[in-house]
């Protein structure tokens, strides 16, 4: 009976059951390991410690214990040990495939992911069909970013074990973080198909749902995994950042305090509420919330950076430095935070890291229209769209590459006075949003100066709106258009007008440029300026900024 308690999860009655056979059987080693098993399973981990140590007094060659109380030791977090009880369970029993898979467990915890991965394919070696050891080597290989080699450990476990619910959740972690949004999707459906009351894949779901935008999905993904697991402190996060995303910050802030009350040390909640606090414009709350983040994880770069931000929105630039700093200690290569360190202490860069302009991007790309049309009157594309079809007698303009078409508000405004439209961008997830319009015949990730300087170059228009204010130095652009373009044709782009020469990173993080800055890359490269104005860009702090328009004209590579 003892047995059958604890194979059904009847951990109490079985506890009860063993200690009465203990009276009959004082020196049953069995019945010590079913009691340590027990008292683990109820997170009495000392308890079950002591246990099995009482097993081992009366059988010291017992491998199965050793297996069982490194796992104890493990979940108290006492690493060294849990894997020095394996290594003690493998040397009485070389063959015991199950301590291999455990160890690598226990050595993936502590970051010795080679090591995992090895421990993983020794008991692969002694058992070939143990699909657990598959998926814990796709856990040690998605830790180490090898997403692919990842996914093919998890179809290897399904592959022996269809049924294998956590092989499918796992599988749908790494597709998401290689942006399969879809795939990882229907693959968390099907670990969910398996096990309904799966509150984890719940929860994991969530993040995708989110990144596809369906934030109600993923508010009913979130409460899906509370329902099934109340005190899921990282499911009402989700919740939370989901509520931020629809604009309900209010709620947003409120569900986030719940995911702190379950889980006090909780950090990136702390961060996530400061975000939302800052979309409210209150910086003072803000910047509480990122250090309350910090003084729970110290090591916490994007807190810091988010910090930083909040600084710098509040005028204290100094700290603001300070805090960015904070990130780069960390993150030495945080190329957010070394762009805007430049920025604050008055150094102008050639241009803004690839990274910071992706990340910026990817982040803003769900409000960036409402935000830049509908608060900051935004108007750029429709009069570049206006000054083009007039300079060309209302004539169709042929083929347009948009350089950073971002959601594609220029796309959109050109589409019926072209021949062919193609856009790149940086941000994965504003050519998303381009996409749905469809109004592009091609739409490519590339950083502009890859996709000059190695695609075949044949269009009568390139235009950069409101890209080059990220950019700093022009010439590699203007130099690679002009000589690889296989016809003539215009460049045309908006600048962050100043009348200071040359270019300046601002504080804002954005480049100006002046007019005698573009006049002397036409005079270098061989330009010439076929319409020159100045223009209200957009606001900011209720006033406008001055946009400067240009359309050039070249020869190409004739």
């Amino acid at each position: 009976p003892v047995v059958d308690f604890f194979n059904q999860a009847k951990l109490h009655q079985a506890l009860e059951q063993a200690n009465i056979l203990l009276q009959k059987f004082p020196n049953s080693a069995t019945l010590y390991n079913i009691i340590g098993a027990a008292n683990k399973g109820l997170s009495k981990l000392d308890e079950a410690i002591k246990s099995y140590n009482k097993a081992l007094s009366i059988k010291p060659d017992y491998a199965e214990i050793y297996s069982n109380m490194g796992n104890a030791l493990k979940d108290q977090g006492n690493l060294d040990k849990a894997i020095k009880a394996y290594n003690k369970a493998l040397s009485l029993k070389p063959d015991y495939a199950e301590a291999y898979r455990k160890m690598g467990n226990a050595l993936q915890d502590q970051g010795k992911l080679d090591e995992a991965i090895k421990a993983s394919k020794k008991a692969l070696s002694l058992n070939p069909d143990f699909a657990e050891a598959y998926s814990n080597m796709g856990n040690a290989l998605q830790d180490q970013g090898k997403l692919e080699e990842a996914i093919e450990a998890y179809q290897k476990a399904l592959s022996i074990k269809p049924d294998y619910a956590e092989a499918y959740n796992n599988m749908a972690n790494a597709l998401y973080e290689q942006g399969k949004l879809d795939e990882a999707i229907e693959a968390y459906k099907k670990a969910l198909l398996i096990k309904p009351d799966y509150a984890e894949a719940y929860c994991n779901m969530s993040n995708a749902l989110k990144d596809e935008g369906k934030l109600e999905k993923t508010i009913e993904a979130c409460n899906m995994a509370i329902s099934l697991k109340p005190d899921f402190a990282e499911a009402y996060c989700n919740m939370s950042n989901a509520l931020k995303d629809q604009g309900n910050l209010d709620e947003a802030i409120k569900t986030y305090n719940k995911a702190i009350s379950l889980k006090p040390d909780y950090a990136e909640a702390y961060n996530n509420m400061g975000n939302a606090f800052k979309d409210q414009g209150k910086l003072n709350e803000a910047v509480q919330a990122y250090k309350k983040a910090l003084s729970l994880k110290p090591e916490f770069a994007e807190a810091y950076n988010n910090l930083g931000n909040a600084l710098k929105y509040q005028g204290k630039l100094d700290e603001a430095v300070e805090a960015f700093k904070g990130a780069l200690l960390i993150e030495p290569d945080n190329a957010s935070a070394k762009h805007i360190i430049a920025s604050l202490t008055g150094n102008t860069t050639e241009t803004a890291p690839r990274k910071y302009v992706e990340n910026l991007f990817d982040v803003y790309s769900k409000k960036f229209e409402s935000s830049l049309v509908n608060k900051l009157d935004y108007k750029i594309p429709k009069l570049v769209r206006d000054i083009l079809i007039e300079q060309n007698n209302n004539k169709m303009l042929g083929s347009v590459l948009d350089l950073g078409c971002g959601t594609g508000l220029f796309g959109t405004e050109i589409k019926n006075h072209c021949s062919k439209l193609e856009g790149i961008d940086l941000s994965k997830k504003m050519l998303a949003i381009a996409k749905k319009k469809n109004v592009y015949e091609k739409l490519i990730q590339s950083d502009i100066l890859e996709y000059l300087s190695s695609e075949s170059l044949d269009f009568d228009y390139y235009v950069a709106l409101d890209v080059f204010i990220y950019v700093g130095s022009l010439s590699e652009i203007f130099k690679l258009i002009n000589s690889r373009n296989k016809k003539p044709g215009y460049l045309v782009f908006s600048t962050e007008h100043t009348e200071k020469d040359g270019y300046h990173l601002l504080q804002t993080g954005r480049y100006s440029h002046s007019k005698s800055y573009i006049e002397s890359l036409c005079k270098k490269f061989e330009y010439s300026i076929s319409h020159f104005s100045t223009s209200e860009l957009r606001k900011e702090k209720e006033s406008f900024l001055t946009a400067g328009i240009y359309v050039l004209d070249f020869a190409g590579r004739i």
